[in-house]
């Protein structure tokens, strides 16, 4: 249970920590605002944040393309009087592989978000994320 609620953290940070580099526009202050404030960043290490964020962008575009394009066959081919069940087996496996480099694409992320913390930093961001809860 514990990956996944790493999966669930790096996912967390690869949707909320991009945000950092956007104007105020007048809206509710993201959740990553206060994640951020809470780590005393310094603007160093924003930066590298940012580069680290722009760097992993196009994998979970891609990862996510993908998993999208089979999640639409499967409703698809179910929707269909006789849906093929080998097919829906095929994709299936296929969506799980998809998963799986999903899941180490966000693994090597956070590993390179943990390169730019201090150890309490990173404890700090880990606890306030829930990993390796339940």
């Amino acid at each position: 249970m514990r990956i996944k609620n790493f999966i669930y953290l790096a996912f967390a940070a690869i949707v909320l920590l991009p945000t950092l580099g956007l104007a105020d526009t007048g809206r509710r202050e993201h959740p990553a605002r206060q994640v951020w404030e809470e780590l005393n960043l310094t603007p160093e290490q924003e930066a590298k944040f940012r580069d680290i964020n722009a760097r992993h962008a196009p994998a979970r575009r891609e990862h996510a393309r993908l998993m999208e394009e089979v999640r639409t066959r499967i409703n698809q081919e179910l929707l269909k009087d006789r849906p093929n069940r080998n097919l829906l087996a095929q994709w299936a496996g296929q969506m799980g592989e998809y998963q799986k480099r999903m899941n180490i694409a966000s693994v090597n992320h956070m590993l390179d978000v943990k390169g730019v913390l201090t150890p309490e930093q990173f404890k700090m961001f880990t606890d306030r994320v829930s990993i390796g809860r339940n």
